[in-house]
C-alpha cells in the first residue's frame, strides 16, 4: 500500500510543474500609454477562433470597467483601439480579455493627458506586455506543490518508521 502512496505522489509531483507552466497559448498585450479620456490599443493571439473576446479593466475594490468587445479571426487574434472613459482613475489596473481562452495583463493608466489627447499611441520601447500568470496565483501552485511534496515525505517516514507488524 505504500508504495502506491508513493508512486500516486511522485506522479503528482512530477505532472504539477507542468500544469504550473502550462499557461502557453493566449497573450493580451497594450501598447502605447494608457490615460483616462485616451485610447487604448489591444492585441491578442491564441485566443478561440472567431470568438468575441470582452475587453475589462480591473482593480481591487472597484467594479471592472468594460472597454469593448472585440472579435477574434479565424485564428484566434485580434486588434483594436478601445477608449479608456474619463471616469478610470489613475493606478495599476489588470487588463482581462476573456472570452472562450482568456488573459491578462498588468496595464499602468497615467494622469490625464494636458490639452488634446494622442489618437495614436506610441508603441512601447520593449514591444508588448504580457504577464502570462499573475503572480499570486504561480505563488499559491508553488505552495500547493510544496504542500503535496511534504505530504508525501511524510507518508515515506511514517512508513518506515511505523513498519507493519507481521500479520496484519
Amino acid at each position: 500500500m505504500r508504495v502506491l502512496w508513493l508512486a500516486l505522489a511522485l506522479v503528482t509531483l512530477g505532472l504539477l510543474p507542468s500544469a504550473v507552466l502550462a499557461h502557453e497559448g493566449t497573450e493580451v498585450s497594450v501598447r502605447g500609454e494608457v490615460r483616462p479620456s485616451g485610447p487604448i490599443e489591444v492585441t491578442g493571439e491564441e485566443f478561440a477562433p472567431n470568438d468575441v473576446v470582452r475587453i475589462e479593466l480591473r482593480k481591487e475594490s472597484v467594479n471592472p470597467i468594460e472597454l469593448g468587445r472585440v472579435p477574434a479571426d479565424g485564428e484566434g487574434a485580434f486588434s483594436a483601439t478601445l477608449h479608456v472613459p474619463a471616469s478610470v482613475q489613475p493606478g495599476l489596473y489588470q487588463l482581462a480579455a476573456e472570452g472562450q481562452e482568456s488573459d491578462t495583463t498588468d496595464v499602468t493608466v497615467l494622469e490625464p493627458a494636458e490639452g488634446p489627447v494622442d489618437i495614436e499611441p506610441a508603441p512601447l520601447a520593449g514591444g508588448s506586455v504580457s504577464n502570462d500568470r499573475p503572480t499570486r496565483e504561480v505563488i499559491g501552485l508553488a505552495a500547493l506543490t510544496a504542500a503535496i511534496a511534504l505530504a508525501a515525505v511524510g507518508l515515506l517516514w511514517l512508513s518506515r518508521t511505523h513498519p507493519k507488524a507481521a500479520g496484519t
